[in-house]
């Protein structure tokens, strides 16, 4: 999922904390070089240049944060809390405080500031009068718990809009459907009518004209039977309508596929579908749309991407479809498909086709499906 506004507006609110917490010590080194030498101005500098390192690691694309890379993030801070000289270093705290919440659990997310609290008061009672350490870390606790909520409620934002999308998907695509039922209704309806009124006074007509040709005698005879002749081509033409009719048509989909992908807030959906792209029935057409729903939902809530391709072709062999994120993949390449991915699964299968999905940690998820020529 591309990056949010306010997400790239929280990033560079940290990086420029880590910055300022920085200058003091960086002044003091620009001022007395002879200190790179000592163990603990290298600690420090290497803990410094750590933190910002993982900082941009860790928030390079939205979504759940890496235990290990958060752990040792938060460590490099605490190790600037104890080697630092400035009194600034705790507001590194607060950046890992407004992370917290992209662990995934807000129990545990409260449960980590609460514990990188607690270790700042350990180590500042260690260097300073228990009041002033107490009054310190009560300070940064606060900046803490108010970076935490400010990115609390920008999780939660970030969430309805992606419920939001769900919503705005299953709403299209139940318009979708309801104008394809509405249109067949009325093709029904016109056949019926084709055939219960206009096919049966032809079909009177007919017989009629063929008692006339019995009766009549002489020239008229001739009339009669063109006129019978006119009327047989007419009931055929009306039979040949009615039947036409009540074939369901083949079902264009790429307009619609197109309106459900093109409003995916923070996700960048590259579609490639033929524009004269048609199923012959309207099982095939639904389980087609109901798979491009299903992957967008999929990767607007699970996939942390910023960009998804889907390439539907239709080929020798039949239907392909390949769609494929830059999110952040499968844990150990194992891909547990949910609810949505076993029912997309479910409907390729009972139309003859499949389901594929691969997906390797950082590298994304890739779904081929394919529907048997003829779908």
């Amino acid at each position: 999922m591309a990056p949010r506004r306010s997400d790239r507006l929280l990033n560079a609110t940290g990086l420029l904390t880590w910055l300022a917490a920085g200058v003091p010590e960086l002044l003091r080194l620009a001022s007395a070089p002879a200190l790179l030498r000592e163990p603990a101005t290298l600690g420090l500098l290497t803990a410094f240049l750590l933190f910002g390192a993982l900082y941009a690691h860790n928030t390079r694309r939205p979504g759940a944060l890496p235990v290990p890379g958060f752990l040792a993030q938060t460590l490099c801070a605490l190790a600037l809390c104890a080697l630092g000289h400035s009194g600034f270093e705790p507001a590194l705290l607060g950046i890992t405080a407004g992370m917290a919440p992209a662990l995934g659990s807000p129990r545990r997310a409260g449960a980590w500031v609460a514990a990188q609290s607690a270790a700042l008061l350990a180590l500042l009672l260690l260097g300073l009068p228990p009041l002033r350490a107490l009054v310190t870390a009560g300070l940064y606790t606060g900046l803490q718990l108010f970076a935490f909520g400010v990115a609390s409620l920008a999780e939660r934002e970030a969430k309805a809009r992606a419920e939001l999308a769900e919503a705005n998907a299953a709403l299209q695509a139940a318009q979708a459907l309801l104008a394809g039922r509405e249109r067949e209704a009325e093709r029904l309806r016109i056949a019926r009518e084709l055939h219960d009124s206009v096919g049966h006074h032809l079909t009177a007509l007919s017989l009629n004209l063929e008692a006339a040709g019995h009766t009549v005698q002489g020239p008229g005879r001739d009339h009669v039977e063109r006129a019978q002749g006119v009327t047989r081509q007419l009931l055929a033409d009306v039979r040949g309508v009615v039947s036409a009719l009540r074939e369901p048509p083949p079902s264009a989909l790429a307009p619609a596929l197109r309106a459900l992908v093109a409003e995916a807030p923070g996700l960048a959906v590259h579609l490639e579908v033929p524009e004269s792209l048609a199923l012959a029935t309207p099982e095939a057409a639904l389980s087609l749309f109901r798979c491009v729903q299903e992957l967008l939902t999929n990767t607007l809530r699970h996939a942390a991407a910023r960009n998804l391709w889907i390439d539907i072709q239709r080929g020798p062999g039949g239907l392909q479809v390949h769609a494929r994120d830059d999110g952040r993949g499968a844990a150990a390449g194992r891909v547990l498909p949910g609810a949505g991915l076993r029912g997309m699964q479910e409907r390729f299968r009972a139309l003859g086709g499949g389901v594929e999905v691969r997906g390797e940690a950082g590298q994304g998820l890739e779904v081929r499906a394919w529907l048997p020529e003829g779908a």
